[in-house]
């Protein structure tokens, strides 16, 4: 039989190796996580105009097993613009796609509202993903 101490023993064993291997799978869960990063500018659109629209990827390039997408949102116009409120549904997105070799993020829209409107603002954010580590 164990005697007292020997039990004590084991047990604190036990837990260490229990605590080992928690800090392996952490330390290996955050080895294989990912960087994200952002990029993001502010364009306006008047009515009845068609514009291109250029945000570079941050890191662009810069390692080979990156991904990179792109998204556009559609903002009102800043309080005190001169014109009638602009409907936000008639922006239309024609073309949003890497440019530049992949080392930019490029998007064209169209403002469809009448000519007495405001313009509309148009953000639009490029995003990197890179896995870790680095390859």
């Amino acid at each position: 039989m164990w005697s007292s101490g020997g039990a004590r023993r084991v047990r604190f064993a036990r837990v260490a190796v229990i605590g080992a291997a928690a800090s392996v799978a952490v330390g290996a869960a955050m080895a294989a996580s990912s960087t994200t990063k952002h990029a993001n500018r502010f364009f306006t659109i008047a009515a009845r105009q068609t514009r291109t629209f250029y945000v570079p990827y941050p890191d662009a390039l810069k390692y080979g097993n990156a991904r990179y997408s792109g998204r556009i949102v559609v903002l009102a116009p800043k309080s005190g613009d001169n014109g009638r409120a602009p409907n936000l549904r008639k922006v239309e997105i024609l073309d949003a796609r890497p440019a530049l070799g992949g080392s930019e993020y490029e998007v064209r829209a169209h403002n469809a509202n009448g000519a007495d409107t405001a313009a509309l603002r148009v953000e639009v954010i490029a995003t990197t993903v890179e896995p870790l580590p680095h390859s």
